[in-house]
């Protein structure tokens, strides 16, 4: 009996064997599975934290068991701790340490920087001084550049003037025979091109430069001129007398067959004045702060309408300048047709406009009776100020030669600019300014 038993049961031992076997290899599989889900949820991200249980009850071990952070130049910091989370900040600089997390549960620090998306584009804080619109960089304590340039009508040959349309404030004043004459200020002059062409300095337009306490450009000057250089002791370059003349060039074919190409055909540009200035060893920065402009989105709210406004200089010489309602500029016309920039074909437009009246005689004594004109820019006296469309009458003030021009409304307070460049015309009392 037991021996027929035994034998049965050998019979099914391999059977046994069979369902064994069977049986752990679905476990095994069923395990396999369970970490292949695990580890794909922490991938993804969509695991729990913390090592608590899954939906089926089970709880997914970790990959890593120490704290791991890989970064690329993606700069996608992936971050797993030892309370099973993960942290995934982003940030525009490779991380040197491992993000922060709170490991009592797993979640992002609040005081995490890491986690900031410094891709973003910031607002810049540099402001040009002469401008009042934001700069990629501090220039606000270089010193200005100031050019004296030609605007005699035989000298544009097409009406236009190169590097006119980067100067940051445009100065219009008379000189001698009813002409007048340009002084341009750069805040940063290094990206402008050529520019001129450069003449001369009188005793006045070096008054307006130490104002800003900027760097002289000019090709000779009046005795008075002269004078008041060394006197006030103008940083300047002369290409006539050769001072600092390194940065001069002259262009031959400005004005083929005319007899004043000798003498208006000095240039200079933003890559010779970068390139020679640090030599010179004179000071390229203010020594002390400076009082800056004041600017607003909304200059003039309640002014006069002025989308024309015409400015007389001399019974030969008027400047007019027209509206754009779309840019929100006005574009300078002279000489019956549009004033544009010989670099690059723009036309020459500016946010704000000035009119200041100051009186204007024949300059007596000093190179006087050459028809060189004399008039006093310290002081007091009125204009008008025209921005968007719109023009008030102002105040301007000048206690010495060495402070800047103040501005004000007929009420007292301080005017506030358009964001932009500025025209600022010079212009005798008796000759009318009008606006339509």
């Amino acid at each position: 009996m037991k021996t027929a038993l035994s034998k049965n049961l050998i019979k099914f031992i391999p059977v046994f064997i069979f369902i064994i076997i069977l049986i752990g290899t679905l476990t095994d599989f069923t395990a396999e599975m369970h970490f292949s889900e695990c580890a794909t949820s922490m991938r993804t991200g969509e695991s729990n934290e913390s090592g608590d249980a899954d939906e089926a009850g089970h709880i997914c071990t970790p990959l890593l068991a120490t704290p791991r952070t890989f970064t690329d130049d993606s700069t996608i910091s992936v971050t797993l701790n030892s309370s099973h989370s993960l942290n995934t900040p982003v940030t525009s600089t490779i991380s040197t340490a491992p993000s922060t997390t709170n490991s009592s549960n797993g979640a992002n620090n609040s005081s995490n920087t890491n986690s900031t998306n410094r891709l973003s584009n910031p607002v810049s804080s540099h402001i040009n001084p002469l401008t009042g619109l934001t700069t990629a960089s501090d220039i606000s304590q270089k010193r200005p550049v100031a050019v004296s340039i030609s605007n005699q009508r035989a000298a544009l040959p097409t009406n236009a003037v190169n590097g006119i349309s980067q100067a940051d404030i445009v100065y219009e004043v008379l000189v001698e025979g009813g002409v007048t004459r340009f002084i341009a200020l750069y805040q940063d002059i290094s990206n402008v091109g050529v520019i001129g062409s450069i003449r001369s300095a009188r005793h006045y337009t070096v008054e307006i430069v130490e104002a800003y306490d900027a760097i002289f450009i000019h090709a000779g000057g009046s005795p008075l001129g002269y004078e008041e250089i060394e006197r006030r002791g103008i940083t300047n370059l002369d290409e006539v007398t050769g001072r600092r003349a390194q940065i001069f060039r002259r262009d031959t074919k400005r004005i083929p067959g005319q007899t004043v190409e000798n003498y208006h055909s000095v240039i200079t540009s933003g890559a010779n004045v970068t390139q020679w200035f640090p030599t010179y060893g004179f000071r390229l920065t203010h020594s002390s702060s400076r009082q800056t402009l004041s600017f607003t989105d909304t200059p003039i709210p309640t002014g006069e309408r002025a989308h024309k406004a015409v400015v007389r200089f001399s019974s030969g010489k008027s400047s007019t300048f027209t509206y754009n309602q779309a840019q929100n500029t006005y574009s300078m016309s002279q000489f019956g047709s549009q004033f544009t920039d010989a670099n690059n074909g723009n036309p020459v437009a500016f946010t704000n406009l000035l009119i200041l009246e100051i009186p204007i005689t024949d300059l007596v004594g000093h190179g006087g009776g050459s028809g060189r004109q004399d008039m006093n820019t310290v002081g007091s006296g009125t204009g008008y100020f025209v921005s968007g469309g719109r023009y008030v009458k102002i105040n301007w003030f000048r206690a010495d030669k060495t402070s800047p021009f103040i501005y004000t409304l007929e009420n007292g307070s301080e005017i506030e600019l358009g964001r932009g460049r500025t025209y600022i015309g010079i212009v005798p009392p008796g000759m009318s300014t009008t606006f339509s």
